[in-house]
């Protein structure tokens, strides 16, 4: 029982790294630094993207990230890790986006919006 524990305390610090790029993101400034780290090498239409997604999250342009972010999202030839640079920003900015939502916002309705039915593709 000990051992379990033991394995499973060290699962949680190791998980727990600020350096893991699979860990949940938290903030915009995060969510751009994976985005633009995981697409560093890739082809310059992804590259293209990704950028206008982190620029987009950098300026509170709530529709358009969620649009550049879209776009990754259902293009071919994306990596593992690029995939969950998407899914790791899109978590965030769901929540981000009904946390505005719920205090009025609607920008932030209108965004929350078109990324539900990104989701549904």
């Amino acid at each position: 029982m000990k051992q379990i524990l033991g394995l499973i305390t060290l699962a949680a610090l190791v998980g727990c790294d600020s350096g893991d790029d699979t860990a949940p993101v938290t903030s915009t400034s995060q969510a751009v630094h994976r985005l633009d780290k995981a697409f560093a090498g890739a082809p310059e239409n992804f590259r293209r993207a990704a950028t206008d997604a982190s620029n987009a999250l950098n300026a509170g342009e709530l529709g358009k990230a969620v649009e550049s972010l879209g776009a990754l999202r259902t293009s071919e030839g994306v990596t593992v890790d690029q995939g969950l640079a998407v899914h790791n920003t899109m978590v965030m900015l769901e929540a981000t986006l009904l946390e505005r939502a719920e205090a009025g916002d609607a920008e932030a309705r209108k965004a929350y919006a078109m990324l539900r039915q990104l989701k549904q593709k």
